[in-house]
């Protein structure tokens, strides 16, 4: 879309704010507020969009909206700009060289959660979502913050009935709203809490939910899924994960600028492949971040929240109750760790790098390194649980790109819209264990429109087994791919201790299975740039 003018355009979908959001099919003169354009599209609109716009003095603003929904990568040269959502665009049409930039290979390797601005790919960046990229002149490019999660962490003031109608309403508009853009629709059921809210609001519309089963009972959730389906009257498909799905030399994350993809994705995405070719399914939806919206935490930080909150000491004592039955700790316990919480300065969250198969100069020179992005960065007075809940916020980031763009379907990820995000934020972290349930607001939200035993459900199910089993299988494969691969060339990753992890039953160590996977979907993903 784009203004008369020409002055603005906006790729992507743009939804009014309301319970009952509308898709802007034309942008009238309002949009053509030079530099505030960002302003005018964060306060009265949400969407999944890239804006961009000429401001008052020739110089060019780029915006990409705060859920992040639509890349926006960035390639400079001397004397021009590229913008693209498409690595293998880009690639093909020469704007980018597919070279390693190996420092930034190593910082994804030690938080490969964290979502930085540079990319792994050399010379390419990214506009971070709710930042602007403004241009002007030949030689001039500067990203600025626009939007922040901490704008929004304020009490709503809302009593508890009223928290909850507007949670409801918010998640059921937005949603509603995304769906309204496609015919069939393909929806990812685990059912966990997350993903049935997700089937809750969809129910009516023309969607088929899709489980995937992996062997064992952690990863058989298909009873669950059926409880949830069969109440919101949708139909409900279950496929078995296929190791023959797996090919270790291929990254799941390939046309991705990052290494951030595990072999299991591959199964998953092409059971959902499969599934949508057959019924045909323009979009596949999922509940992905969820647990991240919602706040769902086992540490003591609402506690710590409380007894820092004016007014709120009293009620600090019904949060360590809340939380020993969270988790099953004593008061003792409880209260000696939230008091540790409480922060002598800015409650700045520290993200933690993951050190395990790390080589260890690399872990000796950045894996003690404080981590850096402007949201970790919190604001004089902020509460350590607020903190957590914003850089939990940055962790699904790296799954909401989903399938290659010449694919045929969408993945959709609901949760991380900017409406749900915004209102959840005002949540006061205490809310969220309320009862001793984790996601607990979340939970009163749709007690009307979930069966009891969803709404109560407190176990969480994986696809753990099977990817276990894909280390027993491709066991050989993975280690000579690592052990012999440009990982542990440049040296970045440990050989003893990978050489350790493949002299013991994979059921004995632990999760290590899941990072192994990782660094083995890491190293195809640099093989295969730089053949």
């Amino acid at each position: 879309m784009n203004t008369a003018s020409g002055r603005a355009f906006v790729l992507g979908r743009l939804f009014t704010r309301s319970d009952q959001p509308e898709r802007v099919r034309a942008l009238d003169r309002t949009f053509e507020q030079h530099d505030g354009l960002p302003t005018l599209l964060t306060d009265r609109y949400w969407g999944q969009y890239v804006t961009i716009s000429r401001c008052a003095l020739g110089s060019v603003q780029v915006y990409r909206d705060p859920s992040g929904a639509i890349p926006c990568y960035v390639r400079e040269t001397a004397d021009e700009i590229f913008l693209f959502s498409d690595l293998d665009l880009a690639i093909a049409a020469g704007v980018v060289v597919p070279t390693i930039n190996w420092d930034a290979m190593a910082a994804c390797l030690l938080r490969p959660a964290l979502r930085c601005t540079k990319t792994v790919v050399r010379d390419v960046y990214e506009i971070p979502q709710g930042w602007v990229l403004g241009v002007g002149g030949a030689k001039y490019a500067a990203l600025r913050q626009h939007w922040s999660p901490w704008k929004y962490v304020r009490p709503t003031g809302l009593h508890r009935s009223d928290l909850r109608d507007a949670l409801q309403a918010a998640v059921v508009g937005t949603v509603r709203a995304l769906a309204s853009e496609f015919s069939r629709i393909q929806l990812c059921l685990s059912g966990g809490v997350d993903s049935s809210i997700v089937a809750a609001a969809l129910a009516g519309t023309n969607t088929v939910c899709f489980n995937l089963v992996s062997p064992g009972p952690e990863g058989d959730e298909l009873g669950f899924a059926r409880i949830v389906a069969d109440h919101v009257e949708l139909e409900l498909v279950d496929r078995s994960y296929r190791l023959d799905d797996i090919a270790i030399t291929r990254s799941s994350a390939l046309h991705l600028p990052r290494p951030v993809g595990s072999p299991g994705r591959q199964a998953f995405d092409e059971a959902n492949r499969r599934l949508a070719n057959e019924i045909s399914a323009e979009a596949v939806f999922s509940g992905n971040g969820g647990d991240n919206v919602f706040c769902f935490t086992q540490s003591a930080t609402p506690i710590a929240d409380r007894l820092k909150s004016r007014g709120q000491r009293i009620g600090a004592w019904r949060t360590v109750a809340d939380i020993c039955e969270l988790t099953g700790c004593s008061v003792w316990e409880a209260v000696s760790r939230a008091l540790r919480k409480i922060p002598k300065s800015a409650a700045r969250y520290h993200w933690a790098s993951d050190l395990r198969f790390v080589h260890p100069e690399l872990a000796a020179a950045q894996g003690s390194a404080e981590a850096h992005h402007s949201w970790l960065a919190a604001p004089a007075g902020a509460l350590p649980g607020r903190a957590a809940h914003i850089a939990a916020l940055l962790r699904p980031q790296n799954f909401s790109e989903g399938f290659p763009r010449a694919e045929p379907i969408e993945l959709i990820t609901p949760m991380l819209a900017q409406p749900i995000v915004e209102l959840c934020l005002a949540i006061q972290t205490w809310q969220w264990v309320e009862g001793g349930r984790d996601r607990a607001a979340a939970r009163d939200a749709f007690a009307n429109m979930l069966p009891e035993a969803i709404c109560d459900r407190r176990t969480k199910g994986g696809p753990g087994a099977f990817y276990r089993q894909i280390v027993d299988r491709y066991r050989t494969a993975i280690k000579e791919q690592l052990l012999d691969g440009e990982l542990s060339a440049r040296k970045l990753i440990d050989r003893s201790a990978i050489e350790a992890f493949f002299q013991r039953p994979v059921d004995e160590q632990g999760d290590a299975y899941v990072r192994i996977l990782t660094l083995s979907d890491a190293e195809s993903w640099a093989r295969n740039c730089l053949s």
